[in-house]
């Protein structure tokens, strides 16, 4: 089979996008029986897969995505006629040109648009409907995905396949830990609205003087960080809530092995990488029902559910945030739970394999040839 997969998330400088779309080519290239190329929008990209061809098309900003998608990349593709092509940033050309699947997240633009700049609102509500119109196939990451694509996009759920995504277990392990002087609460995760960090920072400061633990945020500052900053400032725990930003992938699994507690209050996910690593470092990790998290975590993560109300107002959920403090207060006072939740933690991380994702993603392609 001659597959091409379109790899413009590996331009950006992290995130579950570009972990996804960097592990299925792996995966797919070290398949000898097919073809593999894959198309870049950037020269000298970072990472390069043996076993795979490359196919650069530089696009040079974002305003001239259109023109590259629906342009360029078709031109190219008439070369290579192959069997398949695979775009893995949930857009697709505005024609149908060949067998064509399309890897489309979530669809947190549509849910919570206030999230997004008015320019991303716009192009999100087109690129989706598009990417559902013109695709034979569709791939998602979590069951909660699926649903709200059917209902969001009004595709076919026969369309849609769900491959649940992994961690590499082999670097995402528990490491020792470093003796640590302060016990620890961590968040990991872009601080942006949909984060809900704010949110924690007002649980936290509820119990703290209860507990001797910091809450530790690491994560990009993003569009959030003001009111982050301002939810610390006035707290009366702030000289225990430290921003330390964006930390390097390599100290992660320390970051995550040290910490007594990973909490992760998020309004919604279509996936979440960092309560699954959390889980592969043996930290016990508490989650709101926000989207797929529930799904995430299994049976041995804490859920923490909103009210019923609807997404863009649970900022502001008080009784959900009572009910944060409440259950970290309560599993930091029970050790033994903890200790539990860190050994079936493990086991639920290794559930899903990053070759369970290529099996099922060829699984599709060979749908359509």
């Amino acid at each position: 089979m001659r597959i091409v997969i379109e790899a413009r998330a590996l331009s950006s400088p992290g995130g579950g996008v570009k972990t996804y779309v960097r592990q299925l080519i792996l995966g797919l290239a070290a398949d000898k029986q097919n073809s593999l190329t894959v198309i870049y929008d950037r020269e000298n990209p970072r990472d390069k897969f043996i076993g795979a061809g490359e196919a650069i098309i530089k696009r040079y900003t974002d305003a001239g995505l259109s023109w590259w998608l629906n342009h360029q990349v078709p031109r190219i593709l008439d070369k290579i006629k192959p069997d398949v092509v695979h775009f893995t940033k949930a857009a697709v050309p505005s024609r149908k040109i060949l067998p064509t699947v399309v890897t489309i997240y979530d669809v947190i633009p549509l849910l919570y648009p206030q999230g997004q700049k008015l320019s991303r609102r716009w192009y999100w509500r087109r690129a989706l409907k598009q990417a559902a119109q013109f695709s034979d196939r569709i791939i998602t990451i979590s069951n909660v995905s699926k649903r709200d694509l059917v209902e969001q996009l009004d595709v076919s759920a026969d369309k849609v396949t769900v491959t649940p995504l992994a961690v590499d277990t082999d670097f995402f392990k528990p490491v020792d830990r470093r003796g640590v002087v302060k016990p620890y609460i961590l968040f990991v995760g872009t601080l942006e609205p949909r984060k809900n960090v704010p949110m924690l920072v007002r649980a936290f400061s509820r119990i703290a003087g209860e507990v001797p633990h910091d809450l530790i945020i690491a994560g990009r500052p993003e569009k959030d960080i003001a009111a982050v900053k301002r939810e610390i400032d006035r707290s009366k725990a702030v000289d225990r809530i430290k921003l330390i930003g964006r930390v390097s992938g390599n100290d992660l699994p320390a970051l995550y092995s040290d910490a007594d507690l990973f909490v992760w209050p998020s309004i919604y996910e279509g996936w979440g990488f960092p309560p699954q690593e959390a889980m592969a470092c043996g930290t016990p990790v508490i989650v709101s029902d926000g989207g797929s998290l529930p799904e995430v975590v299994g049976e041995v993560g804490e859920v923490v559910s909103f009210a019923e109300m609807e997404v863009s107002r649970r900022t502001g959920d008080v009784d959900f945030e009572e009910r944060l403090a409440k259950s970290v207060l309560d599993l930091l006072n029970n050790k033994e739970k903890r200790k539990n939740m860190s050994e079936q933690g493990l086991l639920q991380a290794r559930e899903n394999t990053w070759q369970q994702v290529v099996e099922m993603t060829m699984s599709v392609y060979k749908q359509l040839t």
